[in-house]
């Protein structure tokens, strides 16, 4: 135990001590107090005060001196950091280990209820989950799957009010450069690997968006009123289903899926999989462009070319 707490310590005080010269030995402190609070359940100041018997106001003090944009760098460098030595790994191995590894980056956010009535960014948003309009804070997130890891690359609560507020995609556009542009310093390509989205994301904005930014492996959760041409056949991927027979023992699928090319008018050529959802009791539909292998997994389904 001692040696664990040891070399998660030091682990975060080598990122700290790195990134953020300018910082304040006292503010370093309070950073690595917390963070090994964590592994004891202790995760915000107040836990971490009543625990250790000591004033909280001490350490919000040191902590109202970091400003936003250091709080949202330290984020991605954390972030970024742990996953470039995972990356620099995989990269090392066989292409059968690679693969097996199916380094993919995932894009998608989620509704934080709050009550408070002075809390900021707290706006009425549609839950799923709920089926009605919540309160609360929505946050945009990249994350990025290394085998059975999964590393926050980049964090964002996204605004509804206010002058100039950006959109989910124009957030999500400057979340992902500043990522890619952590990673090109530090020469790793994330360019390379697939990225993902749920249907909600899906629009020629964000293909042509990614394209220009140098990502090919795109793989998009695809609706039932989609419209494709299969097979010289325009309808919508409900009417399709009916003309497919799901099959067994696909190449890198563990569950009953049918793969095809098809074409759209919003996204082009692409790779279409039909897969078979035993969660839902459902038939789902995801698309990979440009042309590609689709592989799916326990954790989702990823693009391996």
């Amino acid at each position: 135990m001692q040696h664990h707490l040891i070399k998660s310590a030091m682990c975060f005080q080598i990122l700290l001590y790195s990134n953020f010269r300018k910082m304040t030995s006292q503010l370093r402190e309070v950073f690595l107090l917390l963070s090994t609070g964590h592994l004891f359940g202790l995760y915000n100041p107040n836990q971490v005060a009543d625990a250790l018997a000591i004033p909280k106001a001490s350490l919000y003090r040191h902590l109202k001196a970091f400003s936003l944009y250091q709080w949202k760098s330290l984020l991605v460098r954390i972030g970024c950091t742990l996953a470039l030595a995972e990356i620099r790994d995989v990269e090392s191995k066989s292409a059968a280990t690679r693969s097996r590894r199916c380094v993919t980056i995932s894009v998608d956010d989620t509704n934080d209820p709050r009550d408070g009535k002075l809390l900021s960014y707290c706006y009425k948003w549609w839950s799923k989950k709920h089926n009605n309009a919540i309160r609360g804070r929505n946050v945009l997130g990249i994350t990025i799957k290394i085998g059975s890891m999964i590393i926050p690359l980049n964090l964002c609560i996204v605004s509804k009010q206010g002058r100039g507020n950006m959109d989910k995609l124009s957030c999500f556009v400057a979340m992902l450069k500043a990522v890619l542009d952590f990673f090109d310093t530090s020469g790793v390509d994330l360019r390379k690997y697939p990225i993902t989205f749920d249907s909600w994301y899906g629009s020629q904005n964000l293909v042509e968006s990614l394209s220009d930014m140098g990502f090919n492996n795109i793989l998009i959760h695809g609706k039932s009123n989609y419209v494709m041409d299969i097979d010289n056949k325009t309808a919508k991927l409900s009417a399709h289903k009916k003309q497919i027979q799901l099959r067994q023992k696909q190449w890198g699928c563990s569950k009953l899926s049918y793969r095809t090319k098809a074409t759209s008018r919003t996204f082009g050529s692409f790779v279409l999989l039909f897969f078979l959802d035993m969660a839902k009791s459902e038939q789902c539909w995801c698309l990979a462009t440009p042309y590609g292998r689709v592989k799916y997994s326990e954790y989702g389904l990823n693009i391996t070319v």
